[in-house]
C-alpha cells in the first residue's frame, strides 16, 4: 500500500473517532433545558409572542437531531391571548442530510395540539408573522428539499375563523397517519377528521384512506385505491352518508384533473329531496385547459330517493365524449325522470350529437317530454334548447330556450303555459332571460344570481300583465276555526336562505280574496331581513302605498301603510272576514309585532293606526231608531240591550277615530261620528288578540226639527245616551243605558211642555207690539185656570 494511502486511511479513521466522541460527548452531556430560556426570549424579541414550555425538553442529535416537547403554549402576537398549545409533540431529523442542504425527517408526531387561524376582512392573518423567513433563511434563498419518513398526529383542534371568506367553525384532526411523504414517492394515508363548522354550515366526519403521490415542485398530486367517506350535514344538505372510491391525478399548475373507475354512493337530505343508495360512476374523466382537452366515458347517474313521501328517480347515460382544441367528437346523452305518487310524472330526455370546440360544446336538441298517467292531475310539456358547455369557465348556457306545458289540477281551471328565453349556470353565477304567457297572460323576468358565497344573493325584476296565485295555490281549507288559526306557526327562517334585490310589478295581482291592480314590489332581502321599501297598488276601491320589514331571526314583523278613497267595508271583510262599517275615506297603519305564531303576534302587536271616513254606516245597530223609542225607555227607567243584527245600522256622514295598539290591544279615546241627528263620541278598547271588543259610546241628539219622530226626540236634545258595546266580534252587544239620561230627559220634557204652554217657541222676528211681560202675564193666568 503507497505511503500516502496509508496516511490518508490514519486521517479518515482520527477523525471517525473524533467525530465519534463528540457525539458521545453531546449526548450524554447536552441538557437542552439550558436552553428553553433562550428560544422564549428569541420568541419574544423576534416575533413579540409569549412562549411557555411548561414540560421538560428531550434532545438527541447523534445519529439524528430529535426534539421531544411537552406542555408548550404560544400566545398571540403582541397579545396575552392563547394561539397555539400542545400536550406531546416530537419531530426527528436526519443530520447528514441537512448538511447537505436537504431536510429529510424521520418522523413528526404531535398529540393533544389546539390552534386557532384567524384572518380579519382586511385580509390580515394571526399567521403572518411567523411566516415570515429568518435572516439566515432571507440570505439563502434556496428551497430544502421536504422527504419526511412517517407523520403521526392525533387530537389535532383547530379553530378556524376566517371574515374574509365567511368561515367560523373547528376542525378536529383526530388521526392522520401517513408514510413516507415526499415529492414523487408514494405513500399510504390513513385519515379521520370531525368538521363543526357554522359558517359554512359543515358537520360531520371524514375518514379513509388513499396512496398519495405528491409532486410538491407542481403543488400536484396523484391518489390511487382512494376509499373516503362522510357522514354528516354540508351547505345545502343534511344526513349525508357518502363513500367516494377511484383514483384521482391533480396537476396544480396546469389545473388539470384526470379521473378513473371513480363510483360515488351517497344518501343525503337537500332541497326537499330524501336520496336513498344513489350513484354516479365513470370510467374516465379528463380535463386540462391548457391542452383545451376534456373527455368522459362511460358517466352513469342514478338518482333514487323521495319527495314528501313521493318516490323519484332520475337515470342519465353519457357514454362518450372526447374534445381536443377545435376537434370534437362523442356521442348523444340520454335519461328520463320520472315522479311517483298519486300522479306520477314522467320526463324522457336525449339530445343530439354534440359539436363544437372546447370553449364551447353545443349539445344541440336538447329535448325533455313530460308526461303523466295520474287521473287527478295533468301534465303534459315538451323543453327544448341547445346547451352549450363551457368547460374552462365551468358554465353550461340554454340557447333558444321554449317551454310549452298543459297543467290541469282538480278544482282549477287548466293552465296554459308557453316560456320562451335563455338562460346559463355555473357554480358562481346564473342568469336568465324570459317572456312568455301563461293562459294568455303575458309576462317577462330577467335577472342574475351570485352563488359563489356562502349565501346566493339574487338580482331579478318580473313584469306580470295578470298575477293570479289562486290559480297556483290549492284552494282555502274551509271549516278551519279561529283557535287552530292561532296556533298556526309563523317560520320565516327560509328569508335566511337567499339575499334577494327584487322588482316586480303586475298590472293585476291576486292571492286568495285580495284583488289589486297596478301593484309594485321593490324589496331588499338581506341577512334574513326582508325590507319592502315601495308597496303600491289600487285596491277596495281606492289606493294603497307603504312599505313592510320581517326580521328572521328575531321573528319580528313591521307595516306602515296609507290607504285613500278605500272602502273600509271591503277592507275589513278582506283583512279581519268581519262586516262591521261601511265608509269610504283614508286608512293609516303603523305596527309592529313578533312571535313564532299567528295568536303570539297577534298578543305582541303594537304601534297606531286610525281612519277618516264619510257617507258611510255602523253596522249592527239603528242608534236613531232606537233612540226615538226614548218615550216607552224612559217610562220602564230600564237600560236596553240588543245584539248586533245585520239588518241594522247607524248612518254618520263623517267618522274619525285613532287607535294606540299595545299588547294585541287597540284603545281609542277620540271616535267622533256627525249625521244630521247625532254626534257621537266616546272611548274603549278592542282585544285584536282574543277577538273581544269593551267600547262606550257616547251619543248626542243635535237636530230634532226633521221627521214624525222629532217629538220623540226633543226629549234627548243636548242629552248624552251612552251606549257600551261588549262582546265578541262575531256577536257584539248593544247596550242604551236609559238609565243615565232618565232624569234629565224628564226635565227636558217638561221644559219643552212648560215653554210650549208659555209660548216662548215663537221667534223673536214674528213677535207682536205688545211688550213681553204683557204676554207672560196672559199666558200665566191661562196656565192656572
Amino acid at each position: 500500500m503507497p505511503v500516502w494511502t496509508r496516511r490518508l486511511v490514519f486521517i479518515l479513521l482520527a477523525m471517525l473517532l473524533v467525530l465519534a466522541a463528540v457525539a458521545v460527548w453531546l449526548t450524554f452531556s447536552f441538557d437542552a433545558n439550558r436552553y428553553k430560556g433562550v428560544a422564549i426570549d428569541w420568541m419574544k424579541a423576534n416575533r413579540n409572542r409569549t412562549l411557555v414550555i411548561a414540560g421538560p425538553v428531550q434532545l438527541s442529535v447523534f445519529p439524528r437531531l430529535e426534539v421531544r416537547l411537552t406542555q408548550v403554549g404560544l400566545s398571540e402576537a403582541g397579545r396575552a391571548v392563547r394561539f397555539a398549545g400542545l400536550d406531546e409533540a416530537a419531530l426527528a431529523v436526519e443530520v447528514l442530510p441537512l448538511l447537505r442542504g436537504a431536510l429529510v425527517v424521520d418522523r413528526i408526531e404531535a398529540h393533544g395540539v389546539d390552534l386557532s387561524l384567524l384572518r380579519d376582512a382586511k385580509g390580515q392573518r394571526n399567521i403572518d408573522d411567523l411566516m415570515q423567513p429568518g435572516p439566515a433563511d432571507a440570505k439563502n434563498g434556496q428551497a430544502v428539499r421536504f422527504d419526511v419518513h412517517r407523520i403521526d398526529l392525533s387530537d389535532v383542534r383547530v379553530r378556524v375563523k376566517d371574515e374574509a371568506a365567511g368561515i367560523d367553525g373547528e376542525l378536529l384532526l383526530k388521526e392522520l397517519k401517513t408514510g413516507r411523504i415526499a415529492s414523487g414517492v408514494e405513500s399510504s394515508v390513513k385519515l379521520v377528521a370531525q368538521f363543526g363548522f357554522r359558517s359554512p354550515a359543515l358537520k360531520g366526519e371524514l375518514s379513509g384512506s388513499a396512496d398519495i403521490t405528491p409532486e410538491l415542485e407542481t403543488k400536484s398530486a396523484r391518489l390511487a385505491d382512494m376509499n373516503l367517506s362522510y357522514k354528516g350535514d354540508a351547505p345545502g344538505a343534511s344526513g349525508i352518508d357518502a363513500v367516494l372510491k377511484g383514483s384521482l391525478a391533480w396537476d396544480g399548475n396546469k389545473g388539470a384533473l384526470d379521473a378513473k373507475a371513480l363510483a360515488l354512493r351517497v344518501t343525503a337530505n337537500a332541497a326537499g329531496v330524501k336520496l336513498a343508495d344513489s350513484t354516479l360512476a365513470i370510467e374516465r374523466f379528463t380535463f386540462d385547459p391548457g391542452r383545451k382537452a376534456l373527455g368522459l366515458a362511460k358517466l352513469q347517474v342514478r338518482l333514487k330517493g323521495t319527495r314528501a313521501g313521493t318516490p323519484l328517480g332520475m337515470e342519465l347515460d353519457w357514454p362518450e365524449l372526447d374534445v381536443s382544441g377545435d376537434a370534437l367528437k362523442g356521442s348523444a346523452l340520454a335519461g328520463k325522470f320520472s315522479l311517483g305518487g298519486d300522479a306520477p310524472l314522467t320526463a324522457a330526455f336525449k339530445s343530439g350529437a354534440p359539436s363544437g370546440s372546447f370553449d364551447n360544446v353545443r349539445v344541440p336538441a336538447f329535448q325533455a317530454t313530460l308526461t303523466n298517467g295520474g287521473s287527478q292531475r295533468k301534465i303534459e310539456g315538451n323543453l327544448r334548447s341547445d346547451l352549450v358547455l363551457q368547460p374552462a369557465k365551468g358554465s353550461v348556457a340554454f340557447d333558444a330556450l321554449q317551454l310549452q306545458a298543459q297543467v290541469q289540477e282538480p278544482d282549477l281551471k287548466p293552465v296554459t303555459i308557453d316560456v320562451r328565453g335563455k338562460g346559463a349556470a355555473s357554480a358562481q353565477s346564473a342568469t336568465w332571460t324570459l317572456a312568455g304567457q301563461v293562459n294568455n297572460n303575458r309576462f317577462s323576468t330577467d335577472g342574475s344570481a351570485n352563488l359563489a358565497g356562502t349565501t346566493p344573493n339574487v338580482k331579478a325584476q318580473a313584469q306580470f300583465d295578470t298575477l293570479d296565485l289562486n290559480t297556483v295555490l290549492p284552494p282555502a281549507k274551509e271549516g278551519v276555526g279561529a283557535s287552530s288559526a292561532g296556533d298556526a306557526p309563523i317560520d320565516l327562517s327560509p328569508l335566511r336562505s337567499v339575499n334577494a334585490t327584487l322588482a316586480l310589478r303586475a298590472g293585476s295581482f291576486s292571492y286568495r280574496q285580495y284583488r289589486i291592480t297596478d301593484a309594485r314590489l321593490d324589496a331588499v332581502l338581506d341577512a334574513g331581513m326582508l325590507r319592502a321599501t315601495n308597496l303600491q297598488g289600487k285596491v277596495w276601491g281606492g289606493s294603497v302605498e307603504g312599505n313592510a320589514f320581517a326580521d328572521s331571526r328575531a321573528s319580528r314583523v313591521a307595516v306602515k301603510a296609507t290607504g285613500s278613497g278605500v272602502n273600509v267595508n271591503a277592507l275589513l271583510k278582506d283583512v279581519a272576514a268581519k262586516d262591521l262599517l261601511e265608509g269610504t275615506g283614508r286608512v293609516t297603519l303603523d305596527i309592529e309585532t313578533a312571535g313564532r305564531s299567528v295568536a303570539e303576534m297577534k298578543s305582541r302587536l303594537r304601534g297606531n293606526a286610525s281612519l277618516q271616513l264619510r257617507d258611510g254606516a255602523v253596522k249592527g245597530v239603528n242608534l236613531a231608531k232606537s233612540l226615538r223609542q226614548a218615550k216607552a225607555a224612559l217610562s220602564a227607567k230600564q237600560d236596553a240591550t240588543q245584539k248586533a243584527s245585520q239588518t241594522e245600522k247607524t248612518d254618520f256622514s263623517e267618522l274619525s277615530a285613532s287607535f294606540q295598539i299595545d299588547g294585541g290591544v287597540a284603545r281609542s279615546k277620540d271616535l267622533d261620528l256627525k249625521s244630521p241627528y247625532l254626534r257621537l263620541g266616546g272611548d274603549g278598547a278592542l282585544d285584536i288578540a282574543k277577538g273581544r271588543i269593551d267600547y262606550t259610546a257616547r251619543a248626542t241628539v243635535t237636530d230634532t226639527s226633521k221627521g214624525q219622530d222629532g217629538a220623540e226626540l226633543a226629549a234627548l236634545k243636548g242629552l248624552t245616551v251612552p251606549v257600551r258595546l261588549t262582546g265578541p266580534f262575531d256577536a257584539i252587544g248593544w247596550q242604551i243605558q236609559w238609565s243615565a239620561v232618565a232624569a234629565g230627559a224628564v226635565r227636558n220634557q217638561l221644559e219643552g211642555k212648560l215653554k210650549e204652554r208659555l209660548g216662548l217657541k215663537a221667534p223673536a222676528a214674528a213677535a207682536s207690539a205688545a211688550a213681553p211681560q204683557d204676554k207672560l202675564k196672559d199666558k200665566l193666568k191661562g196656565l192656572f185656570k
